[in-house]
């Protein structure tokens, strides 16, 4: 009789640890489309002895796998928007969309000066002069209001970012302390902790981070420069003035976070000629992109108003403001006033009709704009040997090759991420035929034990009658 109770009630437990198994399969069935989902099981513990232990809950995670497509995750990030960017940069300059309007106004402007040359008396080739050196100085304004708003978008998309990682950081502290809790009361902590994986991923798209899982279940986050993210209490962020720092420290954090959207951002509007003493340009194509595109365009702007360089050909504005003689009629010198490509324009009384060209520049500036011994010493690029032509075509060139680079970059590790997520899905998501042979086999099982549970309570009632 006792033995008989001791199957009974062993198999009432089997039964139950059946109907638990059961439910995390339909779980699991119901979430298979969801990508941010591991696969849950239920199983029972057999202690040294041999005995069943409680059932406990598990999730079928790779942590080797996840670690390595966090990274993953943060490198892609990284390189999509640097890629991102630099397509901006290229849309501006235009060079997606057949000749950049700066190159076809720098051609055309030179053009029209051999067709004045040529004839000299023409008002067509004077006008077609006034109206091409208009559009050179006018892009060379509009390309310099455009990084200026390339900047704030980045500075935008940086203070996004920051509050994106607050939020995920204060999320995944929330979720620490629900885990623990669960735990205490003896519940199921596994749809919490994808969750909390999922909020980690996100985090890894805005850096390269690293996690440590405490005894209690709880995790800890840092960057993968040691950087605290969260551990008692989560961090909180600010950016201001191009500098990213956190509640813990004064000291700016920008030369540590390098990897991720974050890192991206941060690497585009790093300006190392701030820095004391000033750092040189770096070489990497996405690096310094703001710093690079002022600079270059600042000496454009210069090249066309400054005076003749050291061994280099007479310059335009020399060529034009040392010809002589120069009639009552004729603008006498200044062709292009201003600074720079900031403010640079062709002198008012030209483009109003007031004056008219030098006819004693025409030749020397003719010469001057087809010379190719000029050279562009700029932030992230160094010219030789170039007419202003060349040198207008080879900056704009430059920007359109890095552009293919980091596109090229950004291609091979988003195609390098989907492989790893497909993979780490495969091995730790679920999965469907899996799922349906395991309800098979768990639907057998508990038809067999319910057999046994029959059985043994029809043997029961007919001791009970014997008794009797």
């Amino acid at each position: 009789m006792t033995s008989l109770f001791g199957v009974l009630n062993n198999t009432a437990s089997n039964l139950r640890m059946i109907q638990g198994q059961l439910s995390v399969v339909a779980e699991n069935v119901a979430s298979a489309d969801d990508p941010n989902r591991s696969r849950h099981v239920l199983e029972r513990t057999i202690d040294a002895s041999g005995n069943p232990m409680v059932a406990q809950y598990r999730r079928e995670v790779d942590v080797a796998l996840r670690v390595q497509l966090q990274q993953t995750i943060s490198e892609e990030s990284n390189a999509s928007t640097l890629s991102s960017y630099m397509r901006k940069v290229t849309d501006l300059l235009g060079t997606t969309a057949g000749t950049p309007p700066l190159t076809d106004s720098m051609q055309k402007f030179q053009a029209a000066w051999m067709e004045l040359e040529a004839t000299p008396e023409s008002t067509v080739a004077q006008g077609q002069i006034v109206t091409y050196g208009d559009d050179v100085a006018r892009e060379l304004r509009r390309l310099t209001l455009g990084v200026g708003d390339l900047k704030r978008e980045i500075d935008t998309d940086i203070q996004g970012s920051v509050d994106q990682l607050n939020t995920a950081l204060t999320t995944i502290d929330k979720l620490n302390d629900d885990i623990l809790a669960s735990k205490g009361a003896g519940e199921s902590t596994m749809n919490l902790e994808d969750k909390r994986d999922q909020l980690i991923r996100e985090v890894s798209s805005l850096m390269s981070v690293r996690t440590v899982e405490r005894g209690d279940g709880k995790l800890s986050i840092f960057t993968s420069s040691g950087v605290s993210l969260l551990d008692a209490a989560p961090v909180k962020f600010s950016y201001s003035n191009g500098m990213l720092r956190s509640s813990g420290s004064d000291r700016a954090l920008n030369d540590q976070i390098n990897d991720g959207k974050l890192g991206a951002l941060l690497q585009m509007s790093a300006d190392g000629s701030t820095a004391i003493p000033p750092q040189p340009a770096s070489t990497q194509p996405g690096a310094e992109i703001i710093r690079k595109l002022n600079s270059q365009l600042q000496g454009l702007g210069e090249a066309f108003l400054g005076s003749t360089k050291p061994g280099e050909p007479t310059s335009f504005a020399d060529a034009y403001n040392q010809a002589s003689p120069a009639l009552d009629h004729e603008q006498a010198n200044r062709f292009f006033v201003g600074n720079g490509a900031g403010d640079i324009q062709l002198n008012p009384a030209l483009l109003s009709g007031e004056k008219q060209i030098k006819q004693s520049a025409i030749t020397g500036v003719t010469q001057s704009l087809s010379a190719s011994g000029r050279s562009l010493n700029a932030d992230g690029l160094r010219i030789t040997s170039v007419s202003y032509s060349s040198m207008v075509s080879t900056v704009i060139g430059s920007w359109s090759t890095n552009a293919k680079v980091t596109h090229e970059q950004a291609t091979i590790a988003t195609d390098f991420k989907s492989q790893l997520d497909s993979r780490y899905k495969n091995n730790t998501g679920v999965n469907m035929d899996e799922e349906i042979a395991m309800l098979q086999v768990l639907q057998r099982n508990y038809s067999a034990a319910a057999r046994v549970m029959q059985t043994v309570n029809n043997m029961l009632d007919a001791i009970e009658g014997i008794v009797r």
